[in-house]
């Protein structure tokens, strides 16, 4: 249940070949592209030979394709539409990076790791790296960033499962959901309904509140492990 419900929110919704939206998802051992709106069954691999590969994103406007590979211990990238193998970006000081995010505005990437306990930030090609959050974390897993408003969500599955939110200098920090909430492995933002969406691995459903946390409720519960099929979704 857990993998797959996490790659589910974990995933990207963008249009990388112009005029098609795709669905970016990593697969551990690839990084996969399916057609969203045409229903296609058939995945186009991205990047093939992978080890472990956990979160991914993309920066659409330069064609950058981000991912993490936990057994590597690394956060690489690839240009979507150019021939070339992948570039280490970030290789020393990680352990576990489960949670990736991309910043297109401010061209930073953020990342989490669940052994370590830290958040961090850097520059896209991995430079000017810096510790954002060490303190009172146990496992954080997914990320998710909403730049224009300037604020990083972040969900923690340790000995008290939470999802925080805070400035994306590491400003203005605060618990927003520490109830009903077991494994929390899976996040993403929709901006225009400004709503926040998250999949506890443990209660087997899909969650959503607004970006403070308020007004939560189910959207969708019974979720079971393999990506397609579920049900009471609303």
């Amino acid at each position: 249940m857990g993998t797959a419900l996490r790659n589910l929110l974990l995933c990207s919704v963008c249009s990388l070949i112009r005029g098609a939206p795709l669905l970016l998802f990593a697969n551990r051992r690839d990084l996969r592209l399916v057609d969203a709106a045409g229903g296609k069954t058939n995945a186009t691999v991205v990047v093939a030979g992978l080890e472990d590969a956990a979160a991914v994103d993309f920066i659409f406007a330069d064609d950058l394709v981000y991912w993490t590979d936990v057994s590597e211990e690394a956060i690489k990238l690839i240009f979507l539409n150019q021939t070339g193998n992948s570039q280490n970006v970030v290789i020393s000081g990680l352990v576990s990076p489960d949670g990736l995010a991309c910043d297109w505005l401010g061209k930073k990437l953020y990342w989490t790791d669940s052994e370590t306990n830290r958040i961090e930030v850097a520059n896209l090609d991995g430079s000017m790296r810096k510790v954002l959050f060490w303190q009172d974390l146990d496992q954080p897993r997914a990320i998710t960033l909403d730049p224009a408003r300037g604020y990083m969500y972040w969900t923690d599955w340790g000995e008290v499962p939470k999802i925080e939110r805070a400035g994306m200098d590491g400003t203005t920090r605060s618990i927003i959901i520490d109830s009903n909430i077991y494994w929390p492995n899976g996040l993403t933002l929709d901006y225009e309904e400004e709503k926040l969406y998250w999949a506890d691995a443990k209660l087997s459903f899909i969650h959503r509140s607004n970006f403070d946390g308020s007004l939560r409720l189910h959207a969708c519960s019974r979720v079971v492990s393999e990506i397609g099929h579920s049900s009471s979704c609303g």
